[in-house]
């Protein structure tokens, strides 16, 4: 009988490389490309990012609803404590990118490029990833609560003490997704999910996902 061995640890992303001396702008302008800048303390909803370009950069207690950054590339880039709800990243690059506290309610990340992405203590409540592709992701006490990610690709990623509740999986190539610790109830997709890791606390929930989807009553 061969010998069972425990499942691989998906590791940590790399972070997001500091810049060396920041210069602090007044105002979000993002028409040029943005090299070791950082934003404090601005209010700029509904901001213009679309096609632009940022490296080295820290935004901290920026006011960004709705703000659209389509086709942005970002590389080394740190959000702490910013308003992104609405935003729109359709078919952006994010590399070594960090939300940290940040609300990002009904956030649009579809067909989004996410390469070494954490996201930690966010709102990500009915958040778009149809069809993202996430390299490295990792999700740490966040509210996904009917997050959507159909059609996405997921390789090495953690959802780790987050509330998942009627997430929507379905159609979702896996490479790699751990769950556990994260409240997964009603979540949609779960009987096509394969290479998923859950707790034990996860079984009950998810095998009722599954039956639910799969036409299967307990009787």
């Amino acid at each position: 009988m061969p010998r069972s061995t425990r499942s691989k640890e998906i590791p940590e992303p790399t972070p997001p490389e500091a810049p060396a001396a920041a210069e602090r702008r007044t105002a979000f302008d993002a028409t040029d490309e943005l090299v070791e800048v950082e934003f404090v303390d601005l209010d700029q909803p509904e901001v213009d990012g679309s096609h632009s370009r940022m490296v080295r950069c820290e935004l901290r207690r920026v006011q960004l609803t709705a703000a659209n950054f389509r086709a942005a590339v970002l590389v080394d880039v740190c959000f702490e404590q910013c308003e992104l709800s609405g935003a729109d990243f359709h078919e952006a690059s994010l590399t070594r990118v960090e939300f940290r506290n940040c609300r990002m309610t009904g956030i649009n990340f579809s067909h989004v490029e996410l390469r070494h992405v954490r996201w930690t203590d966010c709102k990500l409540d009915d958040a778009n990833l149809r069809a993202a592709t996430v390299d490295h992701g990792w999700a740490q006490g966040c509210s996904c609560v009917e997050l959507d990610a159909y059609e996405a690709q997921l390789t090495a990623v953690r959802f780790d003490v987050c509330d998942l509740t009627r997430a929507d999986f379905s159609k979702v190539r896996v490479a790699g997704l751990d769950v556990r610790g994260s409240t997964i109830e009603s979540m949609g997709g779960a009987s096509g999910l394969r290479n998923l890791t859950i707790g034990v606390d996860g079984v009950v929930p998810f095998a009722l996902s599954v039956f639910a989807e799969t036409g299967v009553r307990v009787d």
